[in-house]
């Protein structure tokens, strides 16, 4: 009785396709690190209060020499913001780096 042997073929594609099965792992494993180091910042918790806006807020905490925007950009990716409205009541993250 004779077992089924996988053999390589073309040892080129063979190659090729474990490059890019190595890379897609180490990329998507890279994704998740990146998310999970959100967590690092340091941050302060703020309670959103009637006629509080995202660009006050970002006014208030960053630094004298930093772009506004880069903050509110940071505010809303480490709040997961899908827009920049925020609600009273709401309690929000505000990078203080």
């Amino acid at each position: 009785m004779r077992k089924n042997h996988l053999r390589i073929v073309n040892r080129k594609r063979f190659v090729c396709t474990l490059v890019v099965i190595f890379l897609s792992i180490y990329l998507i494993a890279n994704v998740f690190n990146t998310a999970e180091g959100a967590d690092d910042i340091k941050c302060v918790q703020i309670h959103i209060k009637y006629g509080d806006t995202i660009w006050a807020l970002a006014k208030e905490f960053s630094p004298k020499n930093k772009d506004i925007r880069k903050t509110i950009y940071r505010i809303s990716i480490i709040n997961d913001l899908d827009t920049l409205d925020i609600y009273p009541g709401q309690v929000i993250k505000i990078p203080l780096e």
